[in-house]
């Protein structure tokens, strides 16, 4: 692929590599159509040379961006909420804070998919099936299994709960970081629970946060290496966990906010809301592919192409998976009705990471592979007690938060 030096570069051209910026917040990736707004970005960051592709590298295409693509930022950010109901407030509300930040969220976008292919989709396997063929997912890592005995053992205590959790030193360190991390300083200060000096010993830990919140924690982040093999042509694996780490801190944020007696569930809940879409790219990954590629042929949400070509969505195999890990049933309830609160009984919990989705996915980076807003849904708004008028502090103090969670989890 040719590769040019930026003085050469012209709107209408075609990235053959991705562009990062140099604090690694931002990206364009593979096929973006440089706009002028793009090129501002580029000078920015001081990117030298550019390599685009041999049909663009002549004189400068001509007749703008591709439907997918709009040629400027706020453009980006209307076409991703153009699904929604423009004269709710709530909507109204998630769109003016999202336009303020266009630039930033119209550079991160998700990966670009595979074109849809004329081939028919196979046959897509059961919900039971996917997870019964992954022996990874079944023979799961000791240190789950323990922590799991830990919190289903009423007599358990933080000794046992601290030298368990102890035997993994890379869980160790990501739970005492998170726990030392101003994010954790600051929720604790709201609970009245912040403790004076650093938390240096999962002992300590556990005092604080309690036997059944850390635990419940640690076997939330102890999984996520599971998923470290993806194809790289499904999703964008860092976009996925910031994603992912963005709607368990809002949730989290929503969760103190009612005063929740254990709010630490709602950020393991927001980390693994979309476990499922992990499974299916893992498990899956061409009929995973033809989910994201219908998607964005059609401007239809994710999770309504899933049901329609696979009978079921990523929301439904997430809570069936943790069911047959055996997490916390409101966990689980959190996760697999968080697309639909009302449909359990018991709604706060999937209403809290309803909501948190849709807040994350109109106005912070990163995707799980929905390129647009997710849906309004009012009943979970409504639970949550959330307003239009909350959305900019509960929307600052999670970016106050977000890199640095998210290097956590890198």
């Amino acid at each position: 692929m040719p590769t040019i030096p930026f003085s050469q570069i012209r709107a209408g051209m075609a990235l053959a590599s991705e562009i990062e910026s140099p604090d690694g917040r931002y990206r364009l990736p593979v096929g973006t159509i440089l706009a002028d707004s793009h090129l501002k970005w580029l000078r920015g960051w001081r990117i030298r040379d550019v390599e685009v592709t041999p049909e663009t590298a002549g004189p400068a295409a001509t007749g703008g961006d591709p439907p997918d693509q709009p040629g400027t930022p706020e453009e980006t950010i209307r076409q991703r909420f153009s699904h929604l109901p423009a004269d709710d407030p709530l909507v109204a509300g998630l769109l003016n804070l999202a336009l303020v930040r266009a630039e930033p969220l119209a550079a991160v976008r998700p990966a670009r998919p595979p074109a849809a292919g004329r081939e028919p989709l196979p046959p897509v396997p059961t919900p039971e099936a996917i997870l019964a063929a992954d022996p990874v997912l079944v023979s799961l890592p000791e240190v789950f299994m323990r922590i799991r005995e830990v919190l289903s053992d009423p007599g358990s205590t933080v000794e046992e709960a601290a030298a368990v959790i102890g035997k993994d030193p890379s869980l160790t360190a990501k739970l005492l970081k998170l726990v030392n991390s101003s994010f954790y300083a600051r929720t604790l200060r709201v609970s009245g629970g912040l403790p004076p000096g650093a938390v240096d010993t999962l002992s300590r830990a556990v005092m604080l946060l309690g036997l059944n919140q850390l635990s419940t924690l640690a076997m939330g982040v102890s999984v996520l290496p599971l998923f470290k093999d993806i194809p790289a042509g499904c999703i964008d694996m860092r976009q996925f966990w910031r994603h992912s780490v963005g709607v368990g801190l809002v949730a989290k944020l929503l969760a103190v906010r009612i005063n929740d007696p254990s709010p630490e569930r709602f950020f393991v809940a927001g980390l693994l809301h979309d476990i499922g879409r992990l499974v299916l790219y893992k498990q899956v990954p061409a009929a995973a592919g033809a989910s994201l590629a219908a998607a964005a042929a059609s401007g239809r949400l994710l999770v309504e192409v899933e049901r329609e070509l696979f009978g079921f969505d990523h929301a439904t195999l997430g809570g069936m998976l943790l069911r047959k890990w055996r997490f916390p049933e409101s966990l689980e309830q959190a996760v697999w009705r968080h697309h639909a609160p009302a449909s359990g009984d018991v709604p706060l919990e999937p209403s809290i990471i309803c909501v948190a989705d849709m807040v994350v996915g109109a106005l912070l980076p990163g995707s799980s592979g929905e390129r647009l807003v997710p849906r309004l849904d009012t009943a979970a708004w409504k639970t949550v007690g959330l307003s239009p008028a909350d959305l900019p502090d509960l929307v600052e103090t999670a970016e106050a938060h977000f890199e640095v969670i998210c290097a956590m989890f890198a």
